[in-house]
């Protein structure tokens, strides 16, 4: 009896290491997504700067192995919460990691929609004024989500207020670019065509930093099993 029950007790332990080791390899793949996308919008933003056609499809391509990564989370995860049944704190870092990856995911077609916008524009220049504004908020976009991975490699929620304080800035540039491109001569269509995408692309930016915001929120849920307040919570 005792032999039978040190066998269901090593078997138990045994599942439990090797559930414990898929919740790691995870948290790999989502930061692994996380480096991925942070490379699309440096990419997707410097082909846009230098009006790179070549640069841009790069990112437009790379697009393809961040939808299949994923996929792969989301199915491995899938399969974790129908066969370990998972309680409490690995129940809400599986919930997480889906949510984390979407959020990414969404942010890397965001920046496909800017790489698309260097394509519509060419071979037409930005104006250095219009070319600082991109550039920053590039850097901004990559810092945020930089800090939000961050947050949920190391389970650390304390980053939420400080994602939130980070946002102002980017919301801060986006008001930037529209007083720049809306105090343009509108009589010109070239004018008008470079103004439209220019918002496009501001927008496109703010939602990155917003599903950053969200990442780290999501951390939160994840260790303390709280959600945010409405005062608190983004809108992406």
């Amino acid at each position: 009896m005792t032999t039978i029950q040190s066998s269901e007790g090593d078997a138990a332990g045994e599942a439990r290491k090797s559930f414990h080791e898929s919740l790691d390899d995870l948290r790999t793949d989502v930061i692994r997504l996380a480096a991925l996308t942070t490379e699309a919008i440096a990419g997707g933003t410097q082909a846009l700067l230098d009006g790179d056609l070549n640069a841009a499809e790069a990112v437009i391509e790379a697009d393809d192995v961040i939808d299949e990564l994923t996929h792969t989370i989301e199915d491995r995860t899938f399969l974790l919460l129908a066969r370990q049944q998972p309680l409490a704190t690995d129940l809400r870092f599986l919930v997480t990691v889906m949510r984390v990856a979407h959020e990414l995911e969404r942010s890397a077609d965001l920046m496909v929609n800017v790489a698309k916008t260097t394509r519509r524009l060419y071979p037409h220049q930005l104006d250095p004024k219009l070319r600082g504004i991109i550039d920053r908020m590039g850097t901004q976009a990559s810092n945020q989500t930089r800090v939000a991975i961050d947050a949920f490699a190391d389970a650390d929620p304390s980053w939420a207020a400080a994602l939130a304080d980070m946002d102002d800035a980017m919301d801060e540039l986006t008001k930037s670019l529209f007083r720049h491109v809306l105090a343009g001569d509108g009589s010109d269509e070239g004018a008008v065509l470079l103004a439209v995408q220019m918002a496009l692309v501001g927008r496109h930016y703010e939602r990155i930093a917003d599903h950053a915001v969200t990442i780290a929120e999501r951390v939160g849920f994840m260790v303390t099993g709280e959600h945010p307040t409405p005062d608190t919570d983004s809108d992406a």
